[in-house]
């Protein structure tokens, strides 16, 4: 285990465009688990005392960190064979809704991760009861799987938890291909909504990049957000469930940057969407200028409208001079009302005051100091050697966040605002939990 304490703070001139007023805030490294130097690193989940945090490549399992003492992160476990770390299949998503853990396997890429040609198993969600945190047991899964004529595969969930009912927990699967959305009651593990964006609402076809990538779903179920990079924003009533109306036509459907949407994420009660955008490196994608935060109106939801935008230096068109395989890029947000906590790649992870949505300003950064060497270096994003990428979560006013190269991150964030994360018991981007 790596472990470093002190307190971190920007001082650079990074801010929104339009604005070169210094950070304000920092973050304080509280504690740290290199988690073995393994590198390659995914997702996050937490459960009271409990982090599961998943693999980008192949061949290694999900590793159970002990938090109780967050400056002293501890490996204590790990999910691995026959259920996790199987050939040509990344654990890349996971979340918890009380005892169950759901992890979301896909078969990875060869060339920009390194995985297996071939996956041993069907790409599934897979279902965990964490009664026993440090010993799991699978309770079910889910395939996820296309026709030769229509392929898909899984990509982002978001998990939701009706508030009106502990019990009903739903994942929203997006699953690029035809259709390219399912709802899955959690406790079954069965289908409740097949739903095609083209067919059923509208979305055009156009391009290999014209894919649902993400979705988020509001607090009260009744309202989602989706990402559908090219074609753009989408707001969908769910309102009529299980069936579900696009509000948004795809004539007014917002569009920016050349991938458009990677995530929307809901600004608490506020009209309101952060969303980003997540631009590769070549080959995998077009590179400089990267993707970066957008502020978006949603008080009509047939038209959304942007409002600001936040950008790092390295997202200037002078970007090409970074070093291949690298990528300062936007990726997935966790929001209160006033703040923004955005891993962003090489950008580390990106405190941003919100509460103008016109003028999103930085008020922090935290871009660690990298581990000497990883079991794994990333083959497709690793030409630098901070790669922040998971939601953020906050937990008892600490932020968890995980770096692919160098592992787990606990930080205490101070500065304005800094309220609405110290009282927070939980909060993540990818949950109403």
């Amino acid at each position: 285990m790596s472990l470093v304490r002190g307190l971190v703070a920007s001082v650079v001139m990074l801010a929104a465009c339009g604005d070169n007023l210094p950070a304000s805030g920092s973050f304080e490294l509280v504690g740290h688990h290199d988690l073995g130097a393994r590198g390659m690193s995914s997702a996050l989940a937490i459960s009271g005392n409990t982090a599961y945090i998943g693999s980008r490549i192949d061949g290694k399992p999900i590793a159970i960190v002990d938090i109780s003492d967050p400056a002293n992160p501890a490996l204590v476990g790990e999910i691995g064979l026959p259920y996790e770390g199987v050939t040509g299949m990344s654990s890349r998503e996971l979340r918890v809704a009380g005892n169950l853990l759901v992890v979301m396997n896909l078969q990875c890429s060869p060339s920009l991760h390194g995985c297996a040609a071939a996956a041993s198993e069907v790409e599934n969600l897979r279902f965990f009861d964490i009664t026993d945190p440090r010993a799991p047991t699978v309770v079910g899964s889910y395939p996820v799987q296309g026709t030769p004529q229509f392929p898909r595969s899984p990509h982002e969930f978001f998990l939701w938890r009706d508030p009106a009912d502990a019990s009903r927990v739903l994942v929203y699967l997006t699953a690029p291909g035809v259709p390219s959305l399912e709802i899955i009651d959690a406790a079954t593990q069965t289908n409740l909504v097949r739903w095609d964006p083209f067919k059923q609402g509208g979305v055009p076809r156009s391009g290999s990049d014209n894919i649902l990538h993400s979705i988020s779903v509001s607090d009260d179920g009744a309202t989602a957000y989706l990402s559908h990079q090219t074609a753009g924003l989408f707001v969908l009533d769910l309102t009529g469930f299980p069936t579900l109306a696009m509000l948004t036509p795809a004539t007014q459907a917002l569009k920016f940057g050349a991938m458009g949407p990677h995530s929307a994420v809901p600004v608490p009660g506020r009209p309101l969407l952060v969303t980003t955008e997540e631009v590769y490196p070549p080959p995998f994608g077009a590179g400089c200028p990267w993707g970066h935060l957008r502020m978006v109106d949603i008080a009509d939801p047939t038209s959304p409208i942007l409002l600001g935008e936040y950008k790092l230096p390295e997202n200037d068109p002078a970007c090409a001079a970074n070093a291949p395989m690298t990528a300062f890029t936007a990726h997935n947000a966790t929001v209160t009302h006033d703040l923004a906590l955005v891993t962003w790649y090489a950008g580390g992870l990106q405190a941003i005051d919100i509460s103008d949505a016109a003028n999103p300003a930085q008020l922090a950064e935290f871009r660690p100091e990298p581990l000497p060497q990883v079991t794994v270096e990333d083959p497709g994003l690793g030409g630098n050697h901070v790669e922040m990428w998971s939601y953020p979560i906050i937990k008892d006013g600490l932020i968890y966040v995980v770096d692919v190269r160098n592992g787990l991150y606990v930080l205490r964030y101070h500065g304005r605002f800094g309220e609405q994360i110290s009282t927070t018991s939980f909060a993540e981007g990818n949950s109403n939990l």
